[in-house]
């Protein structure tokens, strides 16, 4: 719930929290001491630096709860993007299980460092399909694993751009049948959809700080006891030996306190958050947008919605005029920028470029996504008289 203590610093009506959340206010309260008192580097002997250490651990154990994992699995990283480079870069493939494994709509933290790693000679690359929801066809991926040849699978819990879940406890199940690992990108699912690690099957899950109202520049890499993982920062061997560089300790503490407020949230707000969800898309039906994603196995927060014909782009940028903040679904500006994801589920070019996403948290009020309906329609009318200006 709300804190009672919390006021908006501004005036916008925020919809992008995919992109970012705002922070807590008790997430800002718990790292206040880190920032002035406790600022101690976590690796000294004296009381400020054991002060430090004390906070990290605190955190660690925060966030191994939401997971049900033993507090020493969980590496702290700058963020999602570290933690997705260093699941795949650092993964030590068996010599006959030289074959990695992701689907088409992965994260582009994902996509890059796979074909890095493809273009390097360092693996073998394979691009599971999805079907028109943007869901991974199971099939294809099992073909692919049959062979005996894939050590790793990289497949993401729920999808950025359309919300769509996937089917990560089935990929748990069949990486296990035939002996792959299985990392998952969990950045999006982790604090608005209830899981474990142990109820995924996965191997390695990545997670971050700042899309659950924790502060940017922080994340983490749950590894499973006995994954194979080299480190991909070298130097003073923090983090027992698996990630050096010293502990961004307030933000580590914010990640912490985050954790246990959003596992607290996920029974008491995203009931709320998801009917309200159900409501824009409705209401967004009346000016002709059709949904991407899944309609049910979907993430409860994330709204994508293609107007065909519209200058997504424009209309946000009309739109931010009046508060209003929302994304495209990616940049489609261009026939070569827009959105892999969209074009995985067939979608074509007019729908990508008319394209909105949609993202809500605990934050967002009731009559915040009416609002934006109503100047929906005023940037729909004035793009319209642009055109023909």
């Amino acid at each position: 719930m709300i804190p009672l203590n919390f006021k908006a610093k501004r005036s916008e009506i925020y919809l992008d929290n995919a992109a970012t959340t705002v922070i807590d206010p008790s997430v800002v309260d718990a790292m206040q001491p880190y920032l002035e008192e406790r600022y101690g580097n976590p690796e000294t002997l004296y009381h400020l630096g054991r002060e430090a250490k004390e906070g990290i651990d605190k955190a660690r154990a925060q966030v191994a709860d939401m997971l049900k994992v033993n507090p020493e699995e969980i590496y702290f990283t700058s963020g999602g993007t570290e933690a997705n480079n260093w699941a795949l870069k650092g993964f030590e493939f068996p010599a006959e299980k030289q074959v990695l494994v992701i689907s088409a709509v992965e994260h582009k933290s994902v996509l890059a460092p796979a074909n890095w790693m493809m273009n390097r000679g360092l693996a073998s690359l394979y691009i599971a399909p999805v079907d028109a929801y943007g869901m991974i066809r199971v099939d294809a991926l099992e073909a692919y694993l049959k062979d005996g040849k894939v050590g790793l699978v990289s497949v993401q819990f729920a999808n950025n751009e359309v919300g769509t879940l996937q089917p990560v406890k089935e990929i748990g199940l069949l990486c296990k049948k035939y002996g792959a690992v299985f990392h998952c990108d969990a950045v999006q699912g982790f604090g608005k959809i209830d899981f474990t690690a142990a109820g995924i099957g996965a191997d390695m899950i990545t997670l971050s700080g700042h899309k659950i109202h924790g502060p940017m520049g922080v994340g983490a890499l749950w590894v499973k006891v006995g994954t194979k993982l080299e480190p991909l920062l070298h130097g003073g061997g923090h983090e027992s030996g698996k990630r050096s560089g010293t502990h961004g300790v307030p933000q580590i503490v914010g990640f912490g306190k985050a954790a246990e407020l959003a596992w607290n949230s996920l029974q008491t707000d995203m009931p709320r958050i998801s009917q309200m969800v159900e409501n824009i898309a409705r209401d967004m039906t009346l000016v002709g947008a059709v949904r991407n994603g899944h309609p049910v196995k979907r993430l409860p927060n994330i709204l994508n919605m293609s107007i065909p014909g519209e200058n997504a782009s424009l209309i946000c940028g009309i739109l931010a005029k009046d508060g209003i903040c929302v994304s495209t679904g990616a940049a489609c500006s261009t026939k070569e920028g827009q959105s892999h994801v969209l074009m995985s589920m067939g979608r074509d070019y007019n729908a990508c470029v008319g394209t909105f996403r949609i993202s809500l948290s605990r934050y967002t009020k009731s009559g915040e996504g009416t609002m934006m309906i109503a100047r929906l329609h005023n940037a729909l009318r004035e793009a319209k008289i642009r055109d023909v200006l």
